[in-house]
């Protein structure tokens, strides 16, 4: 039998992003969500969260995509931008750390500030993640861990998506950024383990990121279907793409998702199929 969390992305990011996902978490399929503590619309965020308590809630710990920090931009200047908000992209952040860049003591206080500000919230954390994975990377894994281990954090994402699942995406640069980030998440995984960390065992969502359509999705679910075991899906809804694009030029087609999340089709197959629908809180 197979167990699926349907996570949702960048909760808090925006207001669109939050009511794209309340509404696939109450008319659709997600079960769980990760909540960005510098997003904008964090409060909100939170606000519906205490209001939807069968939505799991993990931290997204964000250190790229333009967002501020949580903590004083002096404090971890090392981070940013000369603008005071994260790199707009992980090829950015990894420059950064192979240029030597980063100041792991400062990476330390922003995470560390990020999971305090929502376990501060009362909200039930049932897992640990990262804006466009940058959990996983090998110098910045170990102060995850040993963060959310503090705060009573024990499960984590590990988005080791099958290297030949392409899923419609006949993108080479996708591709390139697909095989480079699951090998280094692939690479994490005995580090998780030897952590006594819990994850999935199964991730997909990574080269559809941001992309998924009713088409897509069904190719996710077929895959979940033929292995048994647990699985993470990755999304990114949102009810406003116009708005959301305007604001991120990430290229995402946030209604699409919504869309392909809440449909009768999709419900009838992972019905049929006998896919459970779980949260991270399920596994620990």
């Amino acid at each position: 039998m197979s167990k699926l969390i349907v996570n949702a992305d960048d909760f808090g990011l925006h207001s669109a992003v939050n009511a794209g996902i309340i509404d696939g978490h109450r008319r659709g399929i997600i079960t769980s969500t990760s909540l960005m503590a510098g997003g904008e619309a964090f409060t909100e965020a939170v606000s519906m969260a205490k209001q939807n308590p069968k939505l799991g809630i993990g931290i997204h710990i964000t250190l790229v995509g333009g967002v501020k920090p949580v903590c004083d931009p002096s404090e971890v200047s090392s981070l940013l931008t000369p603008e005071g908000v994260f790199p707009e992209n992980y090829v950015e952040f990894i420059k950064r750390i192979y240029s030597g860049k980063i100041n792991y003591s400062e990476l330390r206080k922003e995470i560390h500030g990020q999971i305090a500000q929502i376990m501060d919230t009362g909200l039930r954390v049932t897992h640990i993640d990262g804006h466009q994975h940058m959990h996983v990377l090998p110098t910045v894994l170990p102060i995850v861990i040993e963060q959310a281990k503090s705060f009573g954090i024990h499960a984590i994402r590990i988005p080791d998506e099958s290297t030949g699942f392409m899923n419609y995406m006949y993108s080479p640069i996708r591709f390139l950024g697909k095989v480079g980030l699951s090998t280094v998440a692939a690479n994490a995984r005995p580090i998780i383990r030897n952590n006594c960390m819990t994850t999935t065992q199964y991730f997909w969502g990574m080269v559809n990121g941001g992309h998924i359509n009713q088409k897509s999705l069904m190719g996710i679910l077929k895959a979940v279907n033929k292995h048994s075991g647990t699985h993470e899906l990755m999304v990114h809804p949102g009810s406003n793409s116009s708005i959301l694009s305007k604001l991120y030029n990430w290229g995402y087609h946030w209604e699409d998702e919504l869309q392909a999340l809440c449909s009768s089709h999709t419900r009838l197959y992972i019905s049929q199929h006998d896919i459970e629908l779980i949260n991270y809180g399920d596994l620990v």
